[in-house]
């Protein structure tokens, strides 16, 4: 929409959320605070508000009928009544930086809205920071379905936010077919994040960039737009991508090199033959900015999606941009399409419609399977091709330790230091792929540095206990956790419509099975895992294995029940992009077939899993998006 196409509406003025109200939050009274009619409020004739002067107590008598009979007055510092004495969390929030109840109950249609953003994971920070980026004017509702629960990534805030991780923090909104279940090596599949955050405010942050040639399967559209370098170059910038060999923060350092030279990529496929990549891992930990002091600081979008409410209220106040608009406690349940066009969306407490077919703009960044959901229950097409093709990754778990000897003349002693590693490979006869995320840890006092490890180990979920530190002090610890991923020709893995569920948000069914193709990747991976931890280690007599059934060091290769974790991650290829007749449920520039003015991002666009973590290529797909979007409309206006 042309900023010049001004309408009533959400956007038409700035709500009372978006107004001064920095001085509030440091403690100076501005002028913002003086009772100003424009703003409904109003005051008794005889109140200096600008003086802060308390009235006397006779006087207070006196004009007690007066002051109460009024319309309320806000109050100020205790003046002239005292302040609310109860305030939660969510309205404090709502009033800085999120779409209050007032306002929310106020709003009735989109008519000026560019984009209505579902989810507020990292697809929906790329998307909306690179079409800010573009143009500061667009106008972005974004609606998160949960609440606001953390400030940041949990391994950024003191040790016992771990206790978040999983459990209460996680919501399935699908039904498990019991044939998962009983797939002991399965068992289930990770859930949703039902948070302001989503999965960011958990996720290992493992950023790897996947060459073409891994890219099996995909869309010419998908390959060509991933041979830019730009593309790349953003999507790690929008993460904060660094090389852990360039972390430098005192954990990281000559452990880090040790592991880098025995692993190196020029001699990789000697040391284990399955592999074709070998590199320091790429982690969404960087600085902010090259000043910064922390260089360590994993990254979560709940940070830099307010950073944009506050860069966008200030470029509002001085007419160069919009306001960034984000809903929590907002579910999306459905949908209306119109023809080619959706033209309503179904909230779980209201409806939304925007009259001009095609003008605003709905963008899917919820999640593969949420995603999905909404798609079966709005666009009637969808049941054709979506679901039938689901990918992800199943996981094996191989913890390792050798003595510091192995690793000759070192500085390891003085302190904790951390190393994380990436090698990648292929199955030899399907090209089904594998990576290895390596965690090498030496920890000299192990109580003393329980809070530093946790902080700056690259997966929390993927980490050394403190049961396998213990006792370690004079070892290096390995910790490798190595995904696979799912074939995607197995007509036994799908996500179906669920007709015995009548809630919209979850009526789904999810199956995933282990093909014999998988089967053979997860013991090539396995192999793998065990030849790099050989490499790693120099002599395999000096290598003791931790046995969770023995719950201890021993020095045979534990049995395979005890390594492999139940829990299916990186859900994928639920509504690829592809062509119809091909299978696939999207075109070109990310939409469903047949509809023009409604987006889908994240990895169910992914027609293959791969093995890499999809985040830094689904987050670069995003941004793709915002600038397509933006060109077209530079196209239209010329």
């Amino acid at each position: 929409m042309s900023s010049n196409d001004e309408k009533p509406g959400l956007f038409s003025t700035v709500p009372k959320h978006l107004g001064h109200n920095f001085h509030s939050r440091v403690g100076i009274p501005p002028q913002h605070f003086v009772p100003d009619s424009s703003r409904g409020l109003t005051a008794p004739e005889n109140i200096d508000c600008g003086a802060y002067q308390a009235t006397p107590v006779e006087d207070a008598k006196k004009d007690e009928g007066q002051l109460f009979n009024e319309a309320p007055v806000e109050s100020v510092h205790g003046f002239p009544e005292p302040g609310e004495q109860s305030p939660r969390t969510v309205t404090v929030m709502n009033n800085n930086f999120f779409v209050p109840d007032e306002t929310w109950a106020n709003l009735q249609n989109l008519d000026d809205c560019d984009y209505l953003v579902i989810g507020s994971g990292c697809t929906a920070l790329a998307f909306i920071e690179e079409a800010l980026r573009l143009d500061p004017m667009k106008k972005i509702l974004c609606l998160e379905r949960g609440d606001f629960m953390l400030p940041s990534h949990f391994q950024n805030l003191p040790l016992p936010f771990n206790l978040v991780l999983g459990g209460d923090s996680e919501t399935f909104p699908f039904t498990l077919s019991k044939e998962t279940v009983d797939t002991k090596e399965l068992g289930f599949c990770h859930g949703s994040c039902p948070f302001f955050g989503g999965r960011s405010s958990f996720w290992s942050a493992w950023c790897p960039r996947p060459s073409t040639d891994l890219m099996r399967n995909y869309a010419p559209s998908l390959i060509s737009t991933v041979e830019s370098e730009d593309f790349w170059v953003r999507a790690r910038d929008i993460l904060n991508v660094t090389s852990a060999a360039d972390i430098k923060d005192g954990a990281y350092g000559d452990l880090q090199k040790r592991i880098g030279e025995k692993l190196d990529q020029s001699k990789i496929s000697q040391l284990v033959p399955t592999a074709d990549l070998s590199e320091a891992a790429q982690l969404a930990v960087g600085a902010k900015s090259p000043t910064s002091s922390l260089r360590f600081n994993k990254l979560s979008t709940s940070g830099p999606l307010l950073e944009c409410v506050e860069k966008q209220r200030a470029a509002k106040k001085n007419g160069k941009g919009e306001p960034l608009m984000i809903r929590l406690n907002s579910t999306a349940v459905q949908l209306k399409k119109e023809g080619e066009y959706v033209s309503a969306i179904q909230t779980n407490d209201k409806v939304l419609q925007w009259k001009e077919a095609g003008n605003t703009k709905v963008i899917l960044c919820a999640g593969a399977f949420p995603n999905a959901t909404l798609l079966f229950n709005s666009i009637p097409d969808a049941v054709d091709t979506v679901g039938k093709r689901l990918t992800g990754h199943f996981l094996s778990h191989i913890v390792a330790r050798v003595p510091l000897k192995v690793f000759g003349e070192c500085h390891l002693l003085n302190g904790l230091e951390i190393a994380a590693h990436y090698v990648a490979g292929q199955h030899p006869v399907s090209k089904l792929q594998y990576h290895v995320q390596i965690t090498a840890i030496h920890s000299p006092n192990p109580e003393q540095d329980a809070e530093d490890a946790a902080r700056e180990c690259p997966d929390y979920a993927a980490a050394a206990t403190k049961d396998q530190l213990m006792g370690s002090e004079e070892y290096v610890v390995f910790v490798c956790a190595t995904l696979g991923e799912f074939t995607e020709n197995n007509p036994n893995s799908f996500l179906r419509r669920n007709l015995n569920d009548r809630d919209l948000t979850t009526n789904v069914f999810l199956q995933y099975t282990l093909a014999n193709a998988d089967r053979e990747l997860w013991d090539t991976m396995d192999q793998a895992t065990y030849e790099t931890i050989e490499a790693m280690s120099g002599a395999a007599s000096e290598i003791e294995y931790w046995c969770e059934g023995a719950h201890g060091w021993i020095k045979e290769k534990p049995a395979t029940k005890f390594i492999r974790v139940p829990g299916i991650v990186h859900e994928a290829s639920v509504s690829y992009v592809g062509e119809k007749e091909n299978g696939g449920s999207l075109d070109s520039l990310y939409r469903p077939h047949g509809v023009k003015n409604l987006f889908v991002t994240g990895a169910g666009i992914l027609p293959t899993a791969g093995s890499w973590n999809p985040t830094l290529t689904i987050c670069g797909y995003a941004q793709d998006l915002a600038r397509r979007l933006h060109e077209s409309e530079d196209c239209r206006d010329n």
